[in-house]
């Protein structure tokens, strides 16, 4: 007698029906993973930048600024931060720079936020990182306090 192993036609044509069932019922989860990564990494990044502005302050006994940018080299008020950000000497050189970001928004004080060489800020300030649809997910608000220290806040989308 003779014994073939393998698939038929109609069978293999099932598993992949029922792959391709699967598939299509985890993508928007998957998508809504990777929205609320992207969020949560876009957070660090402010968060990240914040604090080296405020060590530089210190470090350099100068006043230090986080502020959005435009050009990449000066600062250039708005609230919409998404067109990238850079930490600079108030009156000095540019100490790091941040590339625009897409697909998401941040938003966070118009005029920059201000360290002093003491680490302490010149004004409270926040900033808010989210999707750019935000109608669902993760929001993260940062606040930085007088003393210089910031405070992050995870809420969801309204």
């Amino acid at each position: 007698m003779h014994i073939t192993r393998g698939f038929t036609l109609i069978e293999l044509m099932v598993t992949i029906a029922v792959l391709a069932i699967v598939i299509a019922i985890a993508t928007p989860s998957f998508t809504s993973v990777i929205q609320s990564n992207r969020t949560t990494a876009l957070h660090h990044e402010i968060l990240g930048a914040i604090q080296l502005a405020r060590s530089e302050a210190v470090k350099r006994r100068k006043e230090v600024i986080v502020c959005r940018s435009e050009n990449m080299t000066d600062c250039a008020n708005g609230a919409d931060w998404a067109v990238g950000w850079l930490v600079k000497e108030v009156a000095g050189e540019v100490v790091k720079i941040w590339d625009p970001v897409t697909g998401m928004a941040v938003t966070g004080p118009i005029t920059g936020a201000v360290f002093r060489s003491s680490g302490m800020a010149n004004a409270v300030t926040n900033f808010t990182t989210a999707t750019s649809s935000c109608t669902s997910g993760t929001k993260y608000t940062i606040e930085i306090s007088l003393t210089g220290s910031a405070t992050a806040a995870k809420t969801g989308c309204p």
